[in-house]
């Protein structure tokens, strides 16, 4: 029997079969995974740890919301209570839903929750070689995890560059035209190697953990160097405080927590909170499992009623000093009191302030369940899972779209009324969220999700 070769019109229609196969799958792929129905996913129990992801997926929002906002307002940034503070996002607590800088601070804490949670449990277990096995996995794999995505977007960035799609935006930021403020733009070169040259220095010494620089490809970029170094001091901090009894570990994490703040490091000492943040943590779950192995039929109630009303009053307390004003705080109500009684030693009442607020309230947050559970629902616990994408891809989106559809409704709004003005923010901005949700769900497994299993992979082959 003799065997003919494919025809050349069957080799083509095999081709084209492939290409269109590969062009289903690149498709499908950019399809966001929220409207991916996923029957397995609604059977996975909610963890008790969930809500520290959905306050980060919140938080990430509300920082991108901040950055969006902030380009076409200025008054959040002002004292409600002075003269010409008195519009309704000024109100403290309010003003938190389009603040941006309280909810940096509470990343720091919650970095330090999560970061510390795993090594604190196995301290308290004594199982020592688990915990030297967990930090070396922590301090190998944290730089991979935190800069491969981020070198990842920052090169689409740079070819958007070169493609010459940032050229309005950098034009604008030259005179700015909103009222807002601007931010720094990539600089254009005259060519392309000179553009990868610039974008290279500037990558390098913004990444810079002693360092860092704002970077003008991606300004907001400047608290990943700052989370690397923290993070590496966290975990040195876990090691030195591993062996001690839990209320001598507690005391010297408060020491190190008071020391960070007088020495102007108050972001290093959000880390270290987190860590007693994630003692306290554990110390309940221990509670919690004695009680139900005296009584197992019992029900457990976590939460006395003193207990209640000390973590409600702790997470308002908490919120309030979240809120605390950056400019003109000394004319406000309240907070300029507490500006009085800022140690000498503080440069920044504002800073010192809204640190002790995220410490409080992921404290109060921990101490009671009531207060978790809105941060456990699903659309917080998915935009926990694109957190970390959701803030790396939302400035250099939000340069090229603000400045696009923000005018573009003005034109349908109009800008010459209070009402117009903002309608026309709000629409753009609806565009925008939902622009920057389905590129940063795509970056999430793009690039995220591979660089925290590609760590793995590596810690694995290179391990004794």
């Amino acid at each position: 029997m003799l065997l003919l070769a494919p025809s050349s019109d069957e080799r083509l229609g095999g081709a084209t079969r492939n290409c269109l196969r590969t062009l289903w799958r690149f498709i499908a792929f950019l399809r966001p995974s929220f409207l991916i129905r996923d029957p397995a996913t609604k059977l996975k129990a909610v963890h008790s740890t969930a809500w520290l992801d959905g306050l980060r997926g919140i938080a990430s929002f509300l920082v991108f919301s901040y950055h969006f906002q902030y380009r076409f307002h200025k008054r959040v940034k002002f004292a409600y209570g002075i003269k010409g503070g008195d519009h309704p996002v000024q109100v403290p607590i309010v003003r938190l839903l389009f603040s941006g800088s309280p909810w940096v601070s509470i990343f720091w804490v919650l970095s330090g929750v999560s970061l510390s949670l795993k090594p604190i449990r196995l301290a308290r277990n004594r199982s020592w070689e688990h915990v030297f096995d967990t930090m070396f996995s922590s301090v190998f794999r944290r730089m991979l995890r935190l800069y491969l995505p981020v070198i990842a977007v920052q090169t689409c960035v740079l070819f958007a560059t070169i493609l010459g799609l940032y050229n309005h935006s950098y034009a604008l930021s030259l005179d700015w035209p909103f009222s807002g403020s601007s931010e720094p733009h990539p600089l254009l070169m005259k060519t392309a190697s000179s553009q990868f040259s610039h974008w290279l220095y500037r990558l390098c010494i913004s990444l810079n953990p002693f360092h860092p620089h704002k970077s003008p490809y991606d300004a907001h970029l400047w608290t990943i160097p700052i989370e690397l170094r923290n993070s590496i001091i966290l975990f040195a901090a876990l090691v030195g405080v591993a062996k001690l009894r839990p209320g001598i570990r507690m005391m010297v994490v408060g020491a190190l927590y008071l020391y960070c703040n007088l020495v102007q490091e108050g972001d290093l000492g959000l880390f270290l909170a987190g860590m007693a943040c994630a003692e306290f943590m554990v110390i309940l779950d221990e509670k919690k499992e004695d009680a139900l192995s005296i009584k197992p039929e019992a029900v457990y109630e976590p939460h006395p009623m003193e207990s209640r009303l000390l973590c409600i009053f702790g997470f308002i307390l908490g919120l309030y000093l979240l809120s605390f004003p950056e400019i003109k705080y000394q004319d406000a109500p309240i907070y300029s009191t507490l500006a009085y009684f800022t140690p000498s030693l503080i440069t920044s009442p504002y800073k010192m302030w809204v640190n002790i607020g995220a410490a409080v309230t992921l404290f109060a947050m921990a101490g009671y369940k009531t207060i978790q559970r809105p941060f456990a629902l699903p659309l917080a616990r998915y935009l926990g899972q694109i957190s970390f994408s959701l803030y790396i891809v939302h400035g250099p989106i939000d340069h090229l779209l603000s400045i696009v559809l923000v005018p573009f409704f003005w034109r349908l709004t109009g800008k010459d009324t209070p009402f117009g003005y903002e309608m026309g923010c709000v629409l753009a901005f609806i565009i925008e969220a939902a622009v920057v949700v389905s590129v940063a769900d795509i970056v999430t497994r793009a690039f995220d999700t591979p660089s925290v299993r590609f760590s793995r992979w590596l810690q694995g082959k290179w391990s004794l």
